[in-house]
């Protein structure tokens, strides 16, 4: 028999999901429009509610109540991405590698290497540059 999530559990992975939502749909892109930077502590805070989101979707593979986020949690991590310039400038590098250091953040938690896919990206372009500068 699959396990369902309690009304508890179920009550805080919706806190979880409302706050990434909300950082990924309003506040981050109302920030950058408005050109402001002062949102690293939330950013952070939206960052962990996506792992408490994982890591309820790796417990409850089989929830019914799961399935609707499971479909949106893809659009929303596609945002996530392409706001990635935007978020590493008001989340710095050097904190999200300290970050996953101390609290040993698997690989799976791709959200929290954000800085890591934008040196990738850098150092192939700057590679193919200099293979056709040649």
């Amino acid at each position: 028999m699959a396990m369902k999530m309690s009304r508890k559990e179920f009550h805080g992975f919706q806190t979880a999901w409302q706050e990434y939502e909300l950082m990924l749909t309003r506040i981050l892109p109302k920030f950058i429009k408005r050109g402001l930077y002062d949102l690293s502590d939330d950013l952070d805070h939206a960052l962990f509610c996506r792992s408490e989101i994982e890591g309820d979707f790796a417990r409850y593979p089989n929830d019914p109540k799961l399935l609707p986020y499971r479909m949106k949690v893809v659009a929303l991590d596609g945002d996530l991405l392409l706001m990635r310039k935007e978020v590493l400038a008001r989340l710095s590098p050097q904190y999200l590698r300290s970050y996953r250091q101390r609290n040993a953040i698997p690989r799976t938690h791709w959200w929290w290497y954000l800085d890591e896919a934008a040196e990738t990206k850098g150092a192939r372009k700057r590679a193919t540059g200099a293979k056709q500068a040649r």
